[in-house]
């Protein structure tokens, strides 16, 4: 049997939503300023340090701190005279071609000889035995001839491994950046130790610590205006666009992270200073 709600329950129930209602307005309300004026760090988009595939002494540096390179530049090399060396020999073998060139000749004789021994044969001017001899020392002729041209492309293939060996003693940036650091010198050995750190300034990352409390709130494609916190006075401001919003949140600190990309034409806006976000109003 149902029981009926008596009027106190009702008047409670009532009281609830009211109450409920009323948070989650003041909620809202409260949700656009909560996202302005929010502390953030500039960053480097992407940081990497270069080493060598190989170990070796380093023969040049073409870079120093706070250099700017390019993608695919070359940033250093290590003492490559033995693989050079190699490199040329593998190519002088590659491009000789007289043995090719010989046994080519020598299959072609066969075959005009075993053509003037096939005509004698139907003669009965040559015995069967010496008819198969020539067709024998012909088909040997082509054998070798082949034999000569899988040698060559033997030797292409260790030319092309000498060049890989040698481009092996190059190292070349990834990316296009600024050298943050140089951790070797011309003359020191090489092993798995990094040459370079290479910080990629443009785009820059922006990394927000957001409460937990705005999950939700902040979404991919949201754009944000960015005042670098500097003692010089620059007013200017700049715009990010959220790249990445953390799915997990911190349950220690009660945050989660969001990563924004900000354009850095000219390299004018530095990286590893403190900022201030206010997300912009779609």
């Amino acid at each position: 049997m149902r029981t009926l709600p008596n009027s106190l329950t009702i008047a409670a129930l009532l009281s609830l939503t009211m109450s409920a209602n009323a948070q989650q307005t003041t909620t809202e309300s409260l949700q656009p300023d909560a996202l302005k004026a929010m502390d953030c760090i500039v960053e480097p988009s992407e940081i990497v340090e270069l080493g060598s595939s190989v170990p070796g002494i380093i023969d040049k540096l073409h870079f120093e701190r706070n250099n700017f390179v390019n993608s695919g530049d070359i940033v250093a090399e290590l003492d490559s005279r033995v693989e050079l060396a190699t490199l040329e020999l593998a190519t002088a073998r590659a491009e000789i071609s007289t043995s090719l060139d010989l046994r080519r000749e020598n299959a072609a004789f066969g075959l005009r000889t075993q053509d003037r021994n096939q005509q004698l044969f139907k003669e009965s001017t040559i015995s069967a035995q010496d008819m198969d001899k020539v067709k024998t020392e012909t088909y040997i002729a082509q054998l070798q001839a082949r034999q000569e041209e899988d040698n060559q492309r033997i030797a292409q293939l260790e030319a092309e491994r000498a060049l890989q060996a040698l481009n092996q003693r190059t190292v070349r940036s990834p990316i296009a950046g600024v050298v943050i650091e140089r951790y070797k010198s011309v003359g020191e050995y090489v092993e798995a130790e990094p040459v370079y750190r290479i910080a990629n300034l443009n785009p820059l990352h922006v990394e927000l610590i957001v409460p937990v409390s705005q999950l939700g709130t902040i979404t991919t494609g949201m754009k944000a205006e960015i005042s670098i916190d500097l003692d010089s006075a620059d007013d200017e401001s700049h715009v990010a666009v959220v790249t990445s919003v953390d799915r997990v949140a911190d349950a220690a600190s009660g945050t989660f992270g969001v990563l924004l990309s900000m354009p850095n034409a000219g390299l004018r806006i530095p990286s590893g200073v403190r900022c201030n976000l206010n997300f912009m109003d779609e």
